[in-house]
């Protein structure tokens, strides 16, 4: 079987060759390619040769676009730096204060150097794997983007406090967001996974999120063009799936660590896409035992659940994680 094959299997609840996994290498492609983080996040051709690597020494059933959402906070204004090993980072963001809301436009993702890298890069992938591995398309929310150009603390009082500025500041985030998911849909990705934390109770009253988060997602996502993964972005979310698995154009879950398979598939119901949820950040951290050890759980949890798709949690797999490590969890792979 393709990888893309073996996905569609999963999605459907359909029987495959093995199990289907992948793997967040965005960032272990430059290692592989031998590539300098700012070149790599800034050529889209580099970037695809370090896919290319990953593809052909790691073996994933999905390949990612560039997991660096800094990148689309800066096409609002926010600034960001590169560190050796490391995706780019925000060094400072664009709104200072919840006044300068207003000074937010929307950028124009035919112009901005960062957006144009996106989605050159999502073409390339897409071009040069030809369906055969499907390739996921990677975006902020549009209710976490906020978060990326003002500061945790000036979007959670906008969000919980200021409902007009709130919606003010959606419509520049949801129209980028629609923009550039149909977009890469266009050129080729399978899908889209988009990150959100400020989808949790624990993070925002759920009076928010039923009143505010839920009506925009419901909006934006039945203008999207394609399937979308919900991603934990560092939260657990198993027991919050209820409040989401019915908006427009949402095919699975991608779950944190933490969270409880059971519980997610009795949240989600047994028909929809499960991923997860072996940590990708803290693999460089662990022994390649320890690691095996932990996927080989996750499986066996997961053996008769025929919606479900192996894969790393949390943002990339870190760049110091042994190559030993990602090719025995592929050999594991072969088992089920």
């Amino acid at each position: 079987m393709t990888s893309m094959e073996r996905v569609l299997a999963a999605l459907q609840g359909k029987p495959a060759d093995h199990r289907a996994f992948t793997m967040t290498l965005s960032l272990y492609g430059a290692k592989l390619a031998g590539c300098p983080i700012p070149e790599y996040y800034t050529d889209p051709k580099r970037y695809l040769e370090g896919q290319i690597a990953v593809s052909g020494q790691c073996r994933p059933d999905i390949i990612f676009t560039p997991f660096a959402y800094p990148i689309e906070a800066q096409s609002f204004g926010s600034e960001i730096f590169f560190l050796p090993g490391y995706a780019p980072n925000v060094r400072k963001p664009f709104i200072r204060t919840t006044d300068d809301i207003y000074k937010l436009k929307t950028p124009d993702i035919t112009r901005d150097k960062g957006l144009v890298y996106l989605q050159e890069a999502a073409k390339l992938l897409a071009g040069h794997f030809k369906m055969e591995v499907p390739v996921c398309g990677v975006l902020t929310s549009p209710l976490d983007l906020p978060a990326i150009i003002m500061g945790v603390d000036n979007w959670l009082e906008i969000l919980l406090f200021d409902p007009k500025k709130a919606d003010a500041v959606i419509t520049h985030t949801s129209e980028y967001f629609i923009t550039m998911a149909n977009t890469m849909l266009a050129n080729g990705v399978a899908f889209v996974a988009m990150a959100m934390v400020f989808n949790n109770p624990k993070i925002v009253f759920e009076k928010t999120i039923r009143d505010i988060i839920v009506p925009a997602l419901e909006k934006i996502f039945a203008q999207i063009k394609g399937p979308i993964v919900f991603h934990h972005a560092g939260m657990p979310i198993a027991g919050y799936l209820p409040l989401y698995k019915n908006l427009p154009n949402i095919a699975g879950f991608l779950l944190d660590p933490r969270d409880d398979f059971e519980k997610a598939r009795t949240s989600a119901g047994g028909e929809m896409l499960l991923l997860g949820n072996l940590d990708g950040p803290t693999l460089g951290r662990i022994s390649t035992k320890t690691a095996l050890e932990k996927t080989q759980r996750i499986l066996e949890n997961r053996k008769d659940d025929r919606h479900y798709i192996f894969a790393t949690s949390g943002a990339d797999v870190a760049w110091e994680t042994p190559m030993e490590t990602i090719t025995g969890i592929y050999d594991l792979m072969q088992q089920y």
